[in-house]
């Protein structure tokens, strides 16, 4: 079906400036000063373009605010750090809740098998970094509270602290307590968690390697562990390599999807996790010269491989490391990822057809 480019980009403008206010100009590096215009060409722009910086910290220093009010209660035991694509600036107008973590100080969980693992192989690790895993397990002493009554009672206590700061909160959800903030108007995600100490953070020392397991309240019990800020340093050191390319393609493809979920009226199977690992799954080396129209196209191959390609499909996973995308996944999230193919495929159509008119 022909599509109305009129209508996305009209969409597309809202979304990246839901409040109207005047922003800066957010330019995509002079690329299209000598590109014809186009509604479809004018579309991908703006899809790529993502939320002005001004908007974005509106959001942070909302999240801010409500980190300030759960400081005052919470004192030194608790860190605060955001996670999530507000963080990176991959994020759209759909998407715009802020994710804060509020980790414990109180105890932490440590891969000790990893640990007594690695001390027997020290031929495996720089001088450096032996001498560090030595000092993590000289220092490690085993915590003489309950770490998970520790965590419920901090959830229980955020819940209460937010309840009596903010109007509208939903305690109801297990990994998170929700502030729907209405000046500025954004929701803002409080996920409490414990740090996870891998060997390569222990090894290195480097703050971002460390994980977290997130309390979950109905299980009663900390969820495996993810690496949040480590996939954030990773998205961050990819798009430098790139000049920008990939966080452009993130946020197309978030756009497109979020323009097809209206269109068919559901949403898709298809997560902002996933659309992460899609694009870092892209070898940079493919398209760190590339303009960004010509990125339409390289998400548009990948995306082909990956249906097409059953063993690429199943190897693919999280920007860190410890989740499958689609391995063992239900199918409808394939099918999913044909419907954005076939998305993608007529925008591609559309840009050839006009470069084709304009030549």
């Amino acid at each position: 079906m022909k599509k109305n480019y009129k209508e996305l980009l009209e969409k597309v403008r809202l979304r990246s400036n839901p409040e109207a206010k005047m922003f800066k100009a957010n330019v995509i590096m002079n690329e299209s000063l000598n590109i014809p215009y186009s509604d479809v060409n004018e579309y991908v722009k703006l899809a790529m373009m993502g939320v002005p910086k001004e908007y974005t910290d509106i959001s942070k220093n909302a999240a801010q605010m409500v980190i300030s009010t759960l400081k005052k209660n919470h004192g030194n035991e608790v860190d605060f750090k955001f996670q999530g694509s507000v963080e990176t600036n991959t994020h759209i107008w759909s998407e715009n809740d802020v994710d804060i973590v509020q980790i414990t100080n109180k105890s932490n969980t440590i891969d000790r098998d990893g640990l007594d693992k690695a001390l027997k192989e020290e031929y495996r690790f720089t001088p450096t970094e032996y001498k560090n895993l030595k000092r993590h397990a000289d220092s490690f002493s085993s915590y003489q509270g309950d770490q998970l009554s520790d965590l419920g009672v901090l959830r229980k206590k955020t819940e209460d602290v937010l309840k009596n700061a903010y109007q509208e909160v939903n305690i109801k959800k297990p990994k998170a307590v929700c502030v729907m903030m209405q000046n500025p108007k954004r929701n803002i995600d409080v996920v409490t968690a414990v740090y996870y100490k891998p060997v390569s953070f222990m090894k290195s020392n480097e703050g971002y390697k460390k994980g977290i397991q997130v309390y979950d309240k109905d299980l009663d019990k900390k969820l495996p562990a993810e690496f949040p800020f480590w996939s954030i340093e990773r998205i961050q050191i990819r798009n430098i390599e790139v000049s920008g390319r990939f966080k452009k393609m993130i946020r197309f493809m978030k756009n497109v999807k979020f323009d097809t979920a209206s269109s068919l009226g559901r949403k898709l199977n298809i997560s902002s996790f996933d659309i992460n690992a899609i694009c870092y799954n892209i070898k940079p080396a493919t398209y760190n010269t590339t303009h960004y129209l010509g990125l339409v196209g390289v998400l548009y191959n990948e995306i082909m491989m990956l249906i097409v390609n059953e063993d690429y499909r199943n190897a693919l996973k999280s920007i860190d490391g410890q989740e499958f995308i689609f391995r063992g996944k239900d199918a409808s999230k394939l099918q999913d990822l044909l419907i954005l193919k076939d998305e993608i495929d007529s925008i591609l159509g559309d840009i050839e057809q006009q470069t084709k008119l304009v030549g």
